[in-house]
This record gives C-alpha cells, sequence and structure tokens, in this order.
C-alpha cells in the first residue's frame, strides 16, 4: 500500500458530473501507467502541450487506483461530460497537476500542513508547470557533483 495520501478530485461531483468524489494518488505504478499509456513520461508529454491526452490519462492513472473500474475511454467521457457542463479541460489538468506536485511526481513534494487534504482545486502556477517539464523535473533528482 502507498504511503501517499489521496489528493480529494471534486469537479465532477461539485458540477453534478458523479456524485461522489474521486481521490487522487500518483504513485510509481501511476506514474508507470502513464508512460506506457502514452508511450513518454508526464514531463515529455508536458513539452509537446498535449492537453486533452496528458489530461484523460492523469486523471485515469490517478483516480484507478481507488477505482478498478474505471477504463480509460470511461475517464474521457467523464471530462467530456464536464467540459460540455461548462468546465474546462485546464481545470482538469490543473488539479490533476497540483496533486501530482503534492505528491511529488513532479519534482519535490510540496509541505502542506497535515498532508494532501486540500481540495480547492487551484491550478499550479505557469512557473511549477514551467519547472516540471524541464528534464529531470519528473521526481527524479541527480546527485550533484
Amino acid at each position: 500500500m502507498s504511503s501517499l495520501k489521496a489528493k480529494p478530485f471534486t469537479l465532477f461531483s461539485d458540477a453534478g458530473v458523479e456524485k461522489e468524489p474521486r481521490r487522487l494518488r500518483f504513485d510509481f505504478n501511476a506514474l508507470a501507467d502513464f508512460e506506457q499509456t502514452n508511450g513518454m513520461g508526464l514531463g515529455q508529454l508536458l513539452t509537446m502541450k498535449a492537453v486533452f491526452g496528458t489530461a484523460r490519462a492523469m486523471l485515469w492513472v490517478g483516480c484507478k487506483w481507488d477505482d478498478s473500474t474505471l477504463t480509460l475511454q470511461k475517464t474521457g467521457e467523464l471530462v467530456g461530460e464536464y467540459i460540455r457542463g461548462g468546465g474546462t479541460v485546464d481545470e482538469v489538468l490543473g488539479v490533476c497537476f497540483e496533486a501530482a506536485m503534492d505528491q511529488g511526481a513532479l519534482g519535490t513534494p510540496t509541505n502542506k500542513e497535515d498532508g494532501d487534504d486540500d481540495d480547492s482545486g487551484n491550478a499550479p502556477t505557469p512557473k511549477a508547470l514551467e519547472a516540471a517539464s524541464k528534464p529531470g523535473g519528473s521526481g527524479s533528482k541527480k546527485p550533484k557533483p
């Protein structure tokens, strides 16, 4: 079992797309599944600005640990329904990136009081996204000479 604390994903439940909030967790398995699904790592995909595929895959790998019936196709349908209801793909991606950054999947984990329970849904800053998309921004640190 992972020691990462899941982050609530409330966009869909707040918008009436789903009844209950989902929970995001970006552990090693989620990152590996993301790579296998997209054929490249998250940092590489960010530099290509593949927004729709990235949002769908990030949400799927972040949530499927808690819902074994969730498929990539179903995730895309949920995102589509959210967008048709007035939401944006950037909002979905922002919450996923925030959770991934909080949990150390994109660099060093952020230090919040009492873990990752902040469900504010605020997207990461452009500077944080830029740093995460640079080589080495996926959590791997090279030793200093």
